[in-house]
């Protein structure tokens, strides 16, 4: 089955660490047109939905969309009536309404996903996010009040001049919302973001790092959260069906500027500038090479904590890992588990993923 991906680029104002492609809109007019593209667009894959059991809103800030704009979008992807098993949107905690969940529930949306990354004033402030503690407070019990439980937190850690304490705080925090699943990521200064440019002659404190992750495993394990992507962690039965997807190297459609769909063996990306996407600029077409196929296949599917079960690689491709592969010497140093059945990350290999992946480039 294949996952829907929708992107609404527009934010308020743009994070300190992001590079998604994303834009301030000018002003309404703009976002009317963009989702004019969009709604076209979406009619262009129409022959697909039958197919697919998984749509997602992401972003930007899809509940930047004043509520005419969202209910526009919903109600035009409500028309092809998708027999989804997850319908999740993103949203930014200070900018939720109860007009806005109620639209939610109107259209069948049933995860979301707020962007919370910490109820550290000083950490907000560097991320460059406009929420506070009691904007995420209030917006996990506005959404639990309408019964939307499926709600997903990213925490953003290891920021500069976080301690261990701030840490435990939003941990402390997370604890208390009782929410059904985490997305944590650690710190990366992207090449063209501000905080790269402010801080780019600083280094992040990879020890601290390493500490903060080790902490955060232990902490959301024993609040019942499975740990089960090396950034995601979920309650028992609510995983991100969407997410595994991507992570199980199984196909999807990408809708809006800078939106990427995988099908039969081709990468398809439309541009990520929004007057080119506007124009119909056209999207670039990268035929992949069963070679390519294999290498997406392992790095995306390492991922998973379960690793990639060999078994599976021999009905996809026709060919065994350990031949097509010489992974030996990550064996050997202890980033690697491999047995009959499958091929994982060890404890050390989920902290160095990168320098595993590489070997696999």
């Amino acid at each position: 089955m294949l996952g829907l991906y929708i992107h609404i680029p527009f934010c308020k104002h743009i994070c300190s660490y992001c590079d998604f492609p994303k834009k301030v809109p000018y002003n309404e007019l703009q976002i009317t047109k963009y989702i004019d593209k969009l709604i076209n667009e979406l009619a262009k894959y129409s022959k697909y939905y039958k197919d697919c059991d998984t749509i997602y809103i992401g972003g930007g800030t899809p509940n930047l969309l004043n509520n005419y704009q969202l209910e526009r979008l919903l109600n035009e992807i409500a028309k092809y009536k998708i027999k989804y098993q997850e319908y999740s949107i993103e949203c930014n905690p200070e900018l939720i309404t109860e007009k806005q969940i109620k639209l939610f529930k109107k259209y069948g949306v049933n995860r979301v996903s707020l962007g919370m990354q910490t109820i550290s004033s000083s950490g907000l402030k560097l991320l460059n996010r406009y929420h506070n503690k009691e904007n995420v407070e209030k917006s996990i019990h506005l959404l639990k009040k309408y019964n939307l439980n499926n709600i997903n937190l990213d925490l953003i850690y290891g920021y500069f001049n976080q301690t261990i304490a701030d840490l435990k705080e939003d941990l402390a925090f997370i604890k208390e919302m009782n929410v059904k699943h985490i997305s944590a990521y650690t710190l990366i200064l992207e090449e063209k973001t501000k905080l790269n440019l402010e801080y780019k002659e600083k280094d992040l404190d990879e020890d601290l790092i390493a500490d903060m992750t080790i902490l955060v495993n232990l902490e959301l394990k024993q609040m019942g959260f499975e740990h089960y992507e090396i950034s995601n962690y979920a309650k028992p039965n609510f995983k991100s069906i969407h997410n595994l997807k991507y992570w199980n190297k199984e196909e999807y459609i990408g809708l809006g500027m800078g939106g990427c769909s995988y099908l039969n063996h081709q990468r398809i990306t439309n541009p990520s500038l929004i007057n080119l996407y506007l124009k119909d600029a056209g999207a670039s077409i990268e035929n992949l090479s069963i070679l390519d196929e294999k290498k997406e296949y392992i790095i995306l599917g390492l991922r998973k904590i379960v690793g990639i079960n060999k078994n599976d690689y021999i009905k996809r491709f026709n060919s065994c890992v350990t031949e097509d592969f010489n992974y030996q010497k990550l064996i050997n140093y202890d980033l690697l588990y491999e047995d009959e059945n499958i091929l994982k990350l060890t404890d050390k290999g989920l902290m160095l993923a990168n320098v595993v992946f590489e070997e696999f480039l």
